[in-house]
C-alpha cells in the first residue's frame, strides 16, 4: 500500500470492537468513550477504503474483509500483549532503583539497608544520591525517598516520618564549654545554620526557636552556615557550635552518643520524608516490599494498611 506506518490506535480499536461485537463494551475495556471507538474504526475503514462492519440496530457484523483483517490482527495483538508482559515482569524481578537526597542516604537509609537485605536477598538495591527530583518518565528509578508536603502530580506519596528541630551539640561542649543550660546560654556559642529549607518560608530557623524559648541573648543571625542539615549535624558532631538539627536524621548520632540535644524545646520541620512512586508501580513486588519494610523501620504499621490497596 506505500505507507510507512499503520494506525495502531485505530487497529487496537477495531480489534477490540471485532472481538466483542459492540463499540461500547470495546470503549470500556479501552477506557475511551464508544464515539471515540466508533471514530478510530471509521478512520481504518478511510485509510484501508474497506467497509469492516456492517453497522445494525442491536451490534456489529463483521464484513468479510473484516473478518480477514480481525483473524490475523487476533494473533499480532496476543503476541503483543505477551511479549509488553515479559518485559513488564523482568522489570519487576530486576534490582530495586532507587533515588535518595544524600542527608537521607548517609544518616538513615544507609545504616539500615542491611536489614532490608536480610529480609529480602532476592532483591538487589541500586541506590544514587541526588539533590535533584526523579523525572521517572526518564530516569530508571523505581522509587524516591523525598524531602516534601507529599503533593507530586502523577506520584503515589507514602509518608515515612515527620521532622523536628531542636538545638544539638557535642557532649564535649556541654561537658567542657560555656554552661548550656538555658536557652540564653547560647549567647556564649557558635550557632551553626542549616539553610537547606531556605526555599520554604515556614522551616524553622534559628530566629524561631529562640523567639519559641524566649531567649533574649543570643544572635540569631551569627556563625556558620551550610547547604545540608547533614554537614552542619557533622560541624556539630566535631564541637564547631551548636546546630539546629533534624531530630530523625540525627537519631543515629544521639544514641551512639556523638550529640546531645540539651533543650526539650523542638519545632516542626513543616515536610516530612516520603516514599515516592509513579502510581503504576504500586503493585510491582520490589517496590511493595520496600514500602512495607520503610513503615516498618519507621513504626507506621498502620499506614502500610491503609496503602496496601495503592
Amino acid at each position: 500500500m506505500g505507507r510507512s506506518a499503520h494506525p495502531l490506535n485505530a487497529l487496537r480499536a477495531f480489534e477490540a470492537s471485532a472481538r466483542h461485537l459492540s463499540f461500547a463494551k470495546a470503549a470500556k475495556e479501552l477506557h475511551v468513550t464508544p464515539a471515540a471507538v466508533s471514530h478510530q474504526v471509521r478512520r481504518l475503514e478511510e485509510y484501508l477504503a474497506v467497509p469492516l462492519f456492517r453497522r445494525l440496530p442491536r451490534g456489529l457484523l463483521l464484513e468479510p474483509s473484516g473478518q480477514t483483517l480481525f483473524t490475523d490482527l487476533r494473533d499480532v495483538f496476543v503476541q503483543l500483549d505477551r511479549a509488553v508482559a515479559r518485559v513488564v515482569e523482568t522489570d519487576a524481578r530486576g534490582p530495586l532503583t532507587i533515588s535518595v537526597a544524600p542527608m537521607f542516604a548517609t544518616k538513615w537509609l544507609v545504616p539500615r539497608l542491611q536489614r532490608f537485605a536480610a529480609l529480602h536477598p532476592e532483591i538487589d538495591v541500586r541506590m544514587s544520591s541526588s539533590l535533584g527530583l526523579v523525572d521517572f518518565s526518564r530516569d530508571a528509578f523505581d522509587a524516591s525517598l523525598r524531602v516534601g508536603k507529599g503533593a507530586w502530580s502523577g506520584l503515589d506519596s507514602v509518608e515515612l516520618f515527620d521532622e523536628y528541630v531542636t538545638p544539638m551539640c557535642s557532649p564535649r561542649l556541654v561537658q567542657s564549654g560555656p554552661p548550656l543550660e538555658t536557652p540564653n546560654d547560647l549567647a556564649r556559642q557558635v550557632l551553626l545554620h542549616d539553610d537547606s529549607m531556605g526555599f520554604d518560608p515556614s522551616a524553622p530557623t534559628w530566629t524561631a526557636w529562640l523567639e519559641a524559648a524566649g531567649a533574649t541573648s543570643p544572635d540569631p543571625t551569627r556563625g556558620p552556615r551550610f547547604g545540608q542539615p547533614d554537614h552542619a549535624l557533622q560541624a556539630a558532631i566535631d564541637g564547631a557550635g551548636v546546630v539546629l538539627g533534624w531530630q530523625r536524621l540525627a537519631a543515629d548520632d544521639v544514641t551512639a552518643g556523638r550529640l546531645v540535644a540539651p533543650f526539650e524545646l523542638s519545632l516542626p520541620l513543616g515536610s516530612s520524608l516520603y516514599l515516592v512512586y509513579p502510581q503504576t508501580y504500586a503493585s510491582r513486588p520490589k517496590v511493595a516490599a520496600f514500602r512495607a519494610w520503610l513503615l516498618e523501620e519507621t513504626g507506621l504499621r498502620s499506614a502500610l494498611r491503609k496503602t496496601a490497596n495503592v
